[in-house]
């Protein structure tokens, strides 16, 4: 019979579990939980929540509260699990040469850009913690967990002269979006179960660009002196967030050595705005350097007043999730798996950014910017094998294959993405009778994205101005759709390698 299904019940007790080893894990799971730095992402979706783990939809471990809430029926006893996974990103961005309307194909040349992340987890992003436990009996299992699906954070370096190859799209993005789930798994006859998992969302973030002031005036593109920067910030902590709601559920079925799983994650629910919403306290605005009143300078308060003024609001949509698999036990310790990820992120359309604060009229900024994102549904497929070695270690390997989230036109320094394939090599083994602890690697392969004909139109911002701001113009609407920015024609590449460490505590 399989480690993993076995029916007898253990009775453990908690002696021996303060030896060096136990002690040792503990102290590397709160240090690897200490640090944390920006990072490189695929387009908000966290792939491995749960860290890289034996984590499916039919998978008996703590990584069930996100991926199939029934499937928490086959955790036993009390469990304690810590996930921890770090990323090491590169993004590079080659913009094409411009002319002086910013349509490519002149003379004016970008040099390249590069975000270059070593990301380590802290205690939000990439982190994965919950516990559970079944009451001594098989009918039902509660656990509660805390982790970070929607996470993006990219950073670019910034210029002294203000002249960043991607400014006008994005220089800072951190949106993190962190959920505590309390879930429930119930056995109804057999192998048959049903899970709930309610959500309760905290989302924080900062949006750091620059808004070229002259498309509107006529005025040379991607002139340094005529933009004016956006620093909008939440601050991380739960005091600084927007609050809402998600809702989880799922259904698990076995007969003899098949087993099936699917599962559902809603979007965020009962938020102020469609999607989720940052509240930017923290807001900063840096005037053009060609603005006669401010000359360049940080936007302040009327009267020379200390205290902040300017007060951001960003808001965004998040998808449903729809999440399926199936497992097969092809022989002794030989497990075969598939799952596949429905991740709707064609709601997510913009990133819609207004600003409040006495100043701005003044100073003829923009209070209502629209960031065009044109997000599509993605696929994330995976197909993974795994082998047990005497009821003690587990190895496997898996090849997971992911959609771009991004049209190609689309692709711009804040959304780098395209179609991914990434092998994944797991392993898991028990170190005393009560601790396990499992690790994983895994290196993404994107194919490079050549973007010709790209989805912004900056000439549509001097065409709408010109028309008098009628809305019902092609260059307005394309204005309001958040397209009427600099181009991002260019060479895109993004490399990635994922680690992950879990520690998993069974009583």
């Amino acid at each position: 019979m399989c480690f993993s299904e076995r029916r007898g019940r253990l009775r453990r007790r908690w002696r021996g579990l303060a030896g060096p080893g136990l002690v040792g894990a503990v102290a590397a799971a709160v240090w690897i939980l200490g640090a944390g730095a920006p990072a490189s992402a695929a387009p908000l979706d966290e792939p491995f929540v749960g860290g890289l783990s034996f984590d499916g939809p039919t998978s008996p471990n703590l990584g069930a509260v996100y991926w199939n809430p029934a499937a928490l029926g086959l955790v036993r006893g009390f469990q304690l699990m810590v996930a921890a996974s770090a990323r090491l990103s590169t993004v590079e961005v080659n913009r094409a040469p411009i002319g002086p309307t910013g349509a490519p194909g002149g003379t004016m040349t970008f040099p390249t850009a590069r975000a270059h992340d070593l990301a380590w987890p802290s205690l939000g992003p990439r982190s994965y913690l919950a516990l559970s436990t079944d009451f001594g009996g098989d009918r039902f299992t509660i656990a509660f967990a805390t982790y970070m699906p929607y996470l993006q954070q990219i950073s670019f370096p910034l210029s002294p002269k203000g002249d960043e190859p991607t400014r006008y799209h994005m220089l800072t993005l951190d949106l993190r979006n962190l959920v505590l789930v309390p879930a429930l798994s119930i056995r109804f006859g057999g192998d048959f179960r049903i899970g709930f998992a309610p959500g309760f969302m905290f989302s924080t973030g900062r949006l750091s660009f620059a808004e070229d002031l002259g498309l509107n005036a006529g005025l040379p593109a991607e002139d340094p002196q005529n933009a004016a920067g956006y620093d909008i910030s939440s601050g991380n902590g739960l005091g600084d967030a927007k609050f809402s709601v998600t809702l989880g559920a799922g259904l698990y079925y076995r007969r003899r050595s098949f087993e099936l799983g699917v599962a559902y994650q809603s979007r965020p629910l009962g938020s102020d705005v469609p999607g989720v919403e940052v509240a930017g306290q923290h807001t900063q605005v840096t005037l053009p350097p060609a603005d006669q009143m401010g000359g360049g300078g940080v936007l302040t308060c009327p009267n020379q007043q200390s205290n902040r003024c300017v007060f951001g609001d960003i808001s965004y949509r998040l998808p449903d999730v729809w999440i399926g698999g199936a497992t097969w036990r092809l022989g002794p310790g030989v497990e075969l798996s598939a799952m596949v990820r429905w991740i709707w992120l064609h709601v997510h359309d913009r990133i819609d950014v207004r600003l409040s604060g006495p100043t701005l009229d003044e100073h003829n900024l923009p209070q209502h910017v629209v960031l065009y994102r044109g997000f599509k549904d993605v696929w994330d497929t995976r197909l993974r094998v795994s082998y047990w070695w005497r009821e003690r270690i587990r190895v496997g390997a898996m090849l997971r294959l992911e959609t771009s989230a991004v049209d190609e036109n689309g692709v711009n320094a804040a959304a780098v993405d395209g179609f991914k394939v990434e092998p994944v090599g797991l392993i898991e083994f028990r170190v005393i009778r009560q601790l396990w602890l499992g690790g994983g690697y895994g290196v993404t392969f994107m194919r490079a994205v050549d973007v010709t004909n790209s989805a912004f139109e900056p000439t549509a911002a001097t065409a709408c101005t010109a028309s008098g701001n009628n809305l019902t113009t092609e260059a307005c609407q394309l204005r309001m759709a958040g397209r009427a920015r600099p181009t991002a024609a260019g060479h895109y590449t993004a490399q990635t390698q994922d680690f992950g460490v879990t520690l998993t505590l069974k009583f």
